[in-house]
This record gives C-alpha cells, structure tokens and sequence, in this order.
C-alpha cells in the first residue's frame, strides 16, 4: 500500500535522479566520481579516465521514489503480507550523462596567467596566479588522465608544486641551451646521451626544467651508451616548429620565400623544414603580389565556436579546407568532426575544382 508522506512537495531535502549504465556505475564504485564547473558552465561528470555531459533529461511517465520498498522473489510463496509504503517524491526530469570530450581549452588561459620566466615573480596586482594540479583538476572540466595528457600537449612544466607554462623568450632560450650542447659536442641528432646532457645543462639552468625540457624536445631511441645512457633524438617538428615561431614573433608580416630560406638557416644542421609544421601556427597570404606570411597561432583564437568562426573569417574571406582545419580541429569530436563543423557555422563553394568555405552571410 502507498501513501504519501508527511512533507511531500517539501524540497528542502529535494532529490536529484541520475541515470547511469552499468559500465559507469561500475566505474563509479571503483574509481569515484567527481562533478566538476564553474556556475557560468555545464556541469561535467569526471570520472579517473573520462568525460561526460550532465543533462536534464524529461520524462513522460512518472518516477515515483518509495524508500525501502521490497519486492517478493518468485520463490517466495509464504503468505502474502500487505505494507505500507510513503511516496516521497515525483519526478518527471532526471539527469543523463553522456561521453564527450574534456574542456582542456581553459587550461592553456589558466597557465598563461603566471607563466615563469627563469625567476618566480608576483604578477603586477601582487597575487600568486600559480596553480597546482589540485587547483587545476577544480578548474578544468576533465578527467585527471585527461588533464595530464593536456598539461603534456601544452609543454607544462612542474615547478616547486605548481604547474606552470615557461615564458616565450625563456623557453627558447632553454631549448637553446640543448641544441648549443649538441652542437658542442658533436652529437649525432640521433645519438644524444640523455644523462650526460642533463648534468650539463643542470648548471646553466635548475635541473627540474632542463630535465622536463629535455623530454619535450627529445625521445628516446632503442639504443644505450656503453655506460649505460640512454641515447635520445630530436623531436624534429617541435624544433623547426618553435623556431619558426621565433621568427614569425619578431615581425608582422615575412615574405614568404625569404622567410623559408632564414627559416631553413635557423634549424640545427641535419633537420629540414616543411610547411606541414607551421600548421596552427601561421597563414600565407597570396592575395598580394608576392606572397607572404605572418604569425597566426590558433592558440590565440576564441573557445567559443561561433566567435571563433567569425574571427578567422574576418582574417581570411574564403578558406580551403586544408587552410581551416588547423583552426578548428581543437573544436571537433567524435560526434561533431570538423566537417560538421564546417557545414552548421561556414558556406561552402567550389572554385575552379577547390571547395572553399566562407562566412555565412558572405556574398
């Protein structure tokens, strides 16, 4: 028999129902869970590995919560008893949680904030903007796996507690100090002995960032010196791609055959340069008599889709889709990948066989 409780429709203890499958329920119990955003943003379920949207959900049928409510086996076949149960609650909405992909795109903004420059320095109003990997995780809509593999692509650094970006110019003036020791010692660029190198390097600059920088820049090989050091390579891309991004920094605007030719005299000996490199990094501009190219780094551009496709029509009319996709690729997912993206916020026209995407209201 259901009755309803004394202090029904009282939400002061209101419930909220969540639907969850049975793989993340699992999940849960194993690993927890976390619900993680700002009051301006969506809520997002964190689990150790994954992301997921948080939704209300409707119903049409009506979800009736009973407490302690027991149902007989079939094997029961005991005299029938009748008892009595309280409703305490209706509901009609309920929260579903769906897989999509982490919010990372705030941890570049939050690390940009304090980043280091050889010296730990207060920002000009006096606080301590650093942020530890607690800080972070409170922060950033994702997973803690999600997080680490975000602070790795955005080349973080672990600096007395706190993760932190390095300043531009200090950056490369430490990546600096890596090609000059190879140079130095006449390393093959695929023969480099990872602990004699760091006990160099460790006395120009403090042996945490020479350790981290040297991992972002080089790789191990399948190959150990007769002492037992691991032999390291360079990160060919990486390398051509920061150097390209010091010359790009220091001008507005590079003609574009010049700037390949200083770009290729700017790399260690041994590397060679390619356009494929600069992708997210920098656009040609063809429009003039000679081309040109100048520094245009998808990282500066908005998180917001549509004023990110505003801007990047505001920059260039028309777009091929190997132009855009660099610009956008960050905004994709599994359900929404960049052709989707292209087809709801872009218009698309074929010129002389290229298919072009432009603004919406472009004539």
């Amino acid at each position: 028999m259901l009755e309803f409780s004394s202090d029904f429709g009282d939400d002061k203890d209101e419930v909220v129902l969540l639907e969850l499958d049975p793989k993340l329920l699992d999940s849960i119990k194993e690993e927890s869970a976390v619900l993680r955003g700002e009051p301006e943003e969506g809520a997002m379920l964190c689990t150790k590995s994954k992301t997921y949207e948080v939704r209300y959900a409707e119903t049409s049928n009506s979800m009736v919560l009973i407490p302690n409510l027991t149902t007989p086996s079939r094997e029961d076949t005991g005299e029938r008893t009748l008892h009595s149960r309280q409703v305490c609650g209706i509901h009609y909405t309920f929260l579903e949680v769906r897989p999509c992909k982490p919010r990372v795109q705030k941890l570049r903004q939050l690390l940009e904030e304090q980043p280091y420059s050889g010296q730990q320095e207060k920002n000009q109003d006096g606080k301590d903007n650093r942020y530890t990997l607690s800080d972070l995780l409170d922060r950033v809509q994702c997973s803690e796996e999600e997080l680490d593999k975000a602070l790795q692509e955005v080349e973080a650094y672990h600096l007395y507690g706190f993760w932190q970006l390095l300043e531009f110019d200090y950056h490369f003036k430490v990546v600096s100090h890596i090609l000059a020791l190879i140079e130095s010692k006449s390393w093959p660029l695929d023969g480099i002995p990872r602990m004699e190198a760091i006990k160099a390097l460790s006395e120009l600059e403090p042996l945490t960032i020479m350790m981290q920088c040297f991992d972002y820049y080089l790789k191990p090989t399948d190959k150990d010196t007769d002492e037992g050091d691991t032999l390291y390579t360079l990160h060919d891309d990486k390398v051509c791609r920061l150097c390209a991004e010091v010359l790009l920094k220091s001008a507005d605007k590079y003609n574009f055959t010049e700037f390949l030719n200083i770009w290729q005299q700017s790399v260690p000996e041994g590397l060679t340069t390619s356009l494929s490199q600069l992708e997210g990094l920098a656009l040609v501009d063809r429009s003039a008599t000679s081309d040109a190219i100048f520094y245009f780094p998808v990282t500066s551009l908005p998180h917001d889709i549509q004023k990110r496709f505003n801007l990047l029509f505001e920059t260039r009319e028309k777009w091929s889709f190997e132009e855009i996709r660099p610009y956008v690729e960050d905004l994709a997912g599994d359900k929404t990948p960049v052709s989707a993206l292209l087809t709801k916020y872009a218009r698309g026209s074929t010129v002389n066989g290229i298919k072009y995407y432009s603004g919406k209201h472009a004539r």
